[in-house]
């Protein structure tokens, strides 16, 4: 009965989503380490069988993008290097789709991905839309906070004065080094020593915000210490470590999307005691991630993976847990940072580059074996 009603949606993918008329151009992860290069195969999928042309629509803001040198094209010998891309529209050149990016010679990695590019496909008059080629460290970061000068414009949210910023330390305390903190200035619980109802979280800046599908599969990754609180009497394993919410995205009932990595699905968390701890929670659907259903009457489930790359693709929210125990607490944040090394989002989720769209059956989206891209 499973084998059936998965070959049946099988064969309403194949005919729906693998169809279309359009070719799809698809998002790429790429590591280079710096003042280095990389040749670059740019992807795409179609089930036509007709040529297709890669064309170039934004250029990197860092580094410098070439075609592939004719000898290099045809045979694989150096120079690597054609000419520099210096506008939009170019067509790519180099066989099997291939472009060379190369890093400035002086380079030192920062708190964002190196850059990015983009580009389309066009097949007859038929056009893609366009698909983003990120460039990162191999550190994978995409966006990061180390809190080295300043606050970096986190605020704190739920407490008493909601959308405060953060208070920024510029020294150390004990493991602790150029951080973060606040204090819970709010207490909403029925009597003591029960969970307090009104949590106060660290709230990421705009640059946590916006389209990171890229990341689908990557981790978020952050440090946490206390100055002041009883950890013996914390707010419990269902309190939500990790909020993301996507404003816009449909909901199960109204607009907005959001998801909760609970406590309870980190044996770190769980064992939290107000100690300097660092923290890795996995972004992927099966990890551990709750979806809100909109209904105080239903019970809150894992979301599929479509859910999850639409929350990632048009992220408004991300907030990390500050508030832990039933009475007040002093808590330090640092190091935050999202991070991949390997695109992968399914094509499934491409058929927008927000991901405003998104047709991976539920019945087969946490199976791997996606159908090879051109």
């Amino acid at each position: 009965m499973v084998v059936m009603v998965v070959l049946v949606l099988s064969i309403f993918y194949s005919s729906s989503v693998l169809s279309q008329s359009s070719p799809l151009a698809l998002h790429q992860l790429v590591s280079v380490e710096a003042g280095s290069d990389v040749v670059i195969r740019l992807k795409s999928y179609d089930t036509s069988g007709d040529e297709l042309q890669y064309e170039i629509r934004t250029l990197p803001e860092t580094g410098y993008l070439y075609q592939l040198s004719q000898v290099y094209s045809d045979y694989g010998y150096q120079p690597v290097a054609g000419s520099l891309i210096t506008e939009v529209g170019t067509i790519v050149t180099g066989s099997n789709n291939r472009v060379y990016y190369r890093r400035p010679e002086i380079d030192v990695e920062g708190e964002l991905m190196w850059s990015n590019f983009s580009f389309a496909v066009v097949k007859d008059q038929q056009e893609s839309y366009e698909a983003t080629v990120s460039l990162v460290a191999p550190s994978g970061i995409l966006t990061s906070s180390d809190f080295l000068l300043n606050g970096d414009d986190w605020t704190i949210t739920g407490n008493k004065v909601g959308g405060v910023s953060a208070t920024h330390e510029s020294f150390s305390r004990g493991s602790l080094s150029n951080y973060i903190y606040a204090s819970d200035d709010k207490i909403n619980a029925p009597s003591s020593g029960a969970p307090d109802s009104s949590l106060w979280y660290f709230e990421a800046p705009k640059k946590y915000t916006g389209n990171l599908g890229i990341s689908y599969g990557g981790v978020l990754q952050f440090t946490l210490g206390a100055f002041s609180g009883d950890f013996s009497k914390t707010n419990g394993e269902g309190t939500s470590l990790v909020v993301l919410e996507c404003a816009e995205c449909p909901g199960p009932k109204r607009k907005g999307v959001k998801l909760v990595f609970p406590i309870s699905a980190s044996s770190t968390a769980k064992a939290f005691t107000g100690s300097t701890t660092d923290f890795t929670v996995s972004l992927t659907e099966g990890a551990g991630w709750l979806k809100d259903p909109q209904n105080s009457l239903t019970q809150w489930e894992a979301p599929i993976k479509c859910d999850f790359i639409k929350v990632l693709s048009r992220l408004s929210a991300i907030r990390i847990l500050g508030d832990w125990t039933t009475w007040h607490e002093s808590v330090a944040l640092d190091n935050v940072r999202i991070s991949n090394n390997k695109g992968q989002l399914p094509y499934c989720s491409q058929l927008r580059p927000d991901a405003s769209i998104c047709e991976c059956p539920s019945a087969i989206n946490r199976k791997t074996g996606f159908p090879s891209v051109a």
